[in-house]
């Protein structure tokens, strides 16, 4: 079990000199900061863009990261809900930074709202998707709602009660991404701050 244990630590220090010996740094006990640069990326398949929307590539790297994370850090993410955030700080330059959330409590003594009570953020390819959404979903969604373009996407945030319905809606016209509200704060082009269903129904 230990021999086994060991290669898999060896696979994952060659991965990760593999793609550049990515800088992983403990910020403090439960966060910590991975600087990666579109080489190391490119090294490994993955376009940067992956990095802001759930793909298969991107979300197996991240785990590897992880699990780098723990063996170099201590950073131990069992029975922790994290919190992800990814931006750039530089042309060819990203930093992902991973915020540990202990259990404090078995999952089913939380009170917290389901998904579908929280944050959403879905991306969009073009204007027009948005148009066709906005007409479909029109008295399917209640709550607050703003609209950002962020590399060349459109990223639509909810923050209110989604129907299984609009769910499905959401999906076929849009991807569900897990970018943060603090990205798109801080990077994002801030296009519609409010009701914005109701504000594209009436003016497209």
């Amino acid at each position: 079990m230990d021999n086994n244990k060991n290669d898999y630590i060896k696979y994952l220090r060659t991965i990760c000199l593999e793609v550049g010996g990515m800088k992983i740094e403990k910020i403090n006990e439960n966060k910590i900061r991975i600087l990666i640069t579109a080489a190391d990326l490119k090294k490994k398949n993955i376009d940067i863009n992956e990095l802001y929307y759930d793909n298969t590539k991107a979300q197996s790297l991240f785990w590897e990261l992880l699990y780098e994370a723990y063996i170099e850090e201590s950073f131990d993410v069992d029975n922790a809900k994290l919190i992800v955030e990814v931006a750039p700080v530089s042309y060819d330059s990203f930093v992902i930074v991973v915020t540990r959330i202990p259990n404090s409590k078995p999952l089913w003594l939380s009170s917290k709202p389901p998904k579908s009570y929280l944050d959403n953020y879905y991306a969009f390819d073009t204007f027009d998707d948005l148009v066709i959404l906005s007409k479909e979903i029109d008295g399917l969604f209640s709550g607050e709602s703003s609209l950002y373009k962020y590399h060349n996407k459109y990223i639509l945030s909810l923050n209110g009660y989604l129907t299984k319905k609009a769910q499905a809606i959401l999906d076929e016209y849009g991807i569900k991404t897990s970018i943060s509200s603090g990205i798109l704060n801080e990077y994002g082009n801030l296009l519609i701050d409010k009701d914005v269903f109701e504000i594209i129904n009436e003016y497209f």
